[in-house]
């Protein structure tokens, strides 16, 4: 009696489990967006930072004078501000740091609980050491640095200098009023708004930048989420057109495989059947260092795809031929593979635990098709009997029903009992899991976004408090020289509204920029994100920053009306 063959014995880790390695690719994501968001943040703080001490700095110019002419040196005259600075920075980076580091986990592990079972953990949750200071450090180091230029600008005047108010910019001719016949037309009022917009040029280019910053913010988080959600309204319907797939055993017998064809085609809640194989494979190119894992459909007849599946370019949305020598990869595969047409890419068997195994086989690309999830490679039946000389069997179906719940029950209940038959899956189902999965990504969005429009606020309101106390002196003139409550407040505010439209827009283009960033960040191999920011995504985007502007007009209102006329006699001539 032979001995009995000794069972293969596998030991695998971590990255073979399905479920690790989705929680791995999904955390992969979220680092990649967290990489990026911040750089934002950092950028647009330190601009808010460089205003404020700017301002402060301003406001004690004759202080500043009198000490340097006392022959305080420039070290001890700029420490006053730098520690001021120092100590301000430190107290909001603890805030934020024992606050966020707290709240920002606990809303993202908890989303992600949704679809993975994940301990949440009790208070306080522990922080990154090194992650925190760094990000601390950077916060107070840019504060710093934004105060120590403010300073000094303002030291290289000479004391005589520094102990007399600035005197106002002189105004000039702008580049509108050589345009004739608009200038000519334009009232007073709003030839004065064009003529202060670029007399001060520093208070145009923080204003611009800073809203530009936050609604570029905006638009990326709105981006994203237009993005993500549209891997499921382009992937099924627009290009996968089944909605049951059943896949039969490989031991199934062919008298198994036509009968549950038969009943399928046979049934009138059934529109379409196609027949092929599908291969779990890995791919591999002279580009790509390793390989990729894949999966190859094998139809058994290539007129037959197209009712399944379209095969279309994503920017021209012209069809790709397919015929029985056509190797089409989906766009994120050629990606990831580097490859396009024309191009060879090899196809390799996997072994039981996904590894590659023997030569391989090059086959010529012939089209690169939109697809959004998964990583597969449409091979017609002369290419396959290149990799495999074997006839197929053609042991998947792709089925288009009427989408009724009640036969997908019945259909499924009786392929089951059907010898051969091994899986029995809805698309409904593949979207289901999809949505959970992207509604976590969803929630994380929304704290993006949330966190944007918060920045946004702080901005605006600072800008516009600064733009206020610096003009003190102008407002109190028109106050004397007879202009009433309204005319007063649309000569101030007429200008932060148009410059909050000018950053709106200029934001706009940026947001696109960096929306088209993250999205190539954060994408895993499994999946490509949508590559179109929705029209609405725009018009929201611009339309919250405006709100925010209002909003922060309507709160300094107060402020105008407490300006003394008074002030008016501090002039300086």
């Amino acid at each position: 009696m032979d001995a009995l063959e000794a069972p293969k014995v596998y030991v695998l880790d971590h990255t073979q489990s399905e479920g690790c390695a989705a929680y791995q690719a999904d955390s992969e994501r979220m680092d990649h967006i967290a990489s990026v968001f911040p750089l934002v943040f950092f950028l647009v703080a330190a601009l808010v930072a460089l205003t404020t001490m700017t301002r402060m700095v301003e406001d004690d110019r004759q202080l500043i004078g009198t000490l340097k002419a006392l022959g305080y040196g420039t070290g001890a005259i700029a420490g006053k501000y730098l520690a001021y600075a120092a100590l301000a920075g430190v107290v909001g980076a603890v805030v934020g740091i024992a606050l966020l580091c707290q709240v920002l986990p606990l809303i993202v592990t908890s989303a992600y609980s949704v679809i993975y079972p994940i301990p949440l953990g009790g208070f306080p949750l522990p922080v990154d050491l090194g992650i925190a200071l760094g990000a601390g450090g950077l916060g107070v180091g840019l504060t710093l640095l934004a105060t120590w230029l403010a300073v000094l600008s303002s030291l290289r005047e000479t004391p005589a200098t520094l102990m007399l108010p600035r005197v106002p910019k002189p105004g000039k001719r702008i580049l509108l009023e050589h345009v004739a016949p608009l200038w000519s037309r334009m009232s007073f009022s709003w030839k004065v708004t064009c003529r202060n917009i670029f007399r001060y040029k520093r208070r145009l280019f923080m204003t611009v930048v800073g809203i530009a910053g936050c609604s570029a913010l905006l638009l990326t988080g709105f981006g994203l989420h237009d993005s993500i959600w549209d891997i499921i309204d382009g992937q099924f319907g627009p290009i996968v057109h089944y909605d049951t797939t059943v896949g039969l055993s490989d031991d199934a017998t062919d008298n198994q495989v036509l009968a549950a064809e038969s009943y399928l085609r046979d049934s009138d809640q059934v529109t379409n059947v196609v027949r092929l194989q599908t291969e779990n494979m890995q791919a591999g190119s002279r580009d790509y260092d390793g390989t990729l894992r894949v999966s190859v459909e094998v139809p058994r007849s290539s007129s037959d795809l197209s009712s399944a599946v379209t095969l279309r370019d994503r920017q021209t949305h012209d069809q790709l031929p397919f015929d029985d020598q056509s190797v089409v990869l989906a766009e994120k595969t050629a990606r990831l593979l580097g490859v396009g047409v024309g191009d060879r890419v090899r196809l390799y068997a996997q072994d039981e635990i996904g590894n590659a195994t023997g030569d391989g086989c090059e086959l010529t690309v012939t089209g690169v098709c939109e697809n959004y999830v998964g990583n597969v490679i449409y091979v017609g039946r002369k290419a396959w009997s290149q990799v495999d000389s074997s006839t197929p069997r053609f042991l998947t179906l792709w089925v288009t029903t009427s989408e009724s719940q009640d036969f997908y029950s019945q259909a499924a209940s009786d392929l089951r009992q059907m010898g051969g038959v091994s899986t029995v899956s809805f698309v409904d189902q593949t979207i289901q899991m999809y949505e959970e999965t992207l509604s976590v990504v969803n929630m994380v969005v929304v704290v993006l976004i949330v966190s944007a429009a918060l920045l946004a606020a702080i901005v605006l309101f600072n800008l516009t408090n600064i733009n206020i106390s610096e003009r003190i002196r102008e407002i109190a003139s028109l106050k004397v020289l007879g202009f009433t409550r309204h005319e007063v407040y649309a000569y101030i505010f007429r200008e932060v509204i148009l410059l909050a439209a000018i950053g709106d827009l200029v934001g706009m283009v940026l947001g696109v920029l960096l929306e088209g960033f993250v999205i190539n960040a954060a994408e895993v191999d499994y999946v490509m994100f949508g590559r179109v920011i929705h029209p609405a995504s725009f018009a929201i985007s611009f339309a919250l920053t405006m709100v925010f502007t209002l909003v922060i007009v309507l709160m300094m209102r107060p402020k105008l009306d407490r300006v003394s006329m008074v002030e008016s006699l501090k002039s300086v001539d």
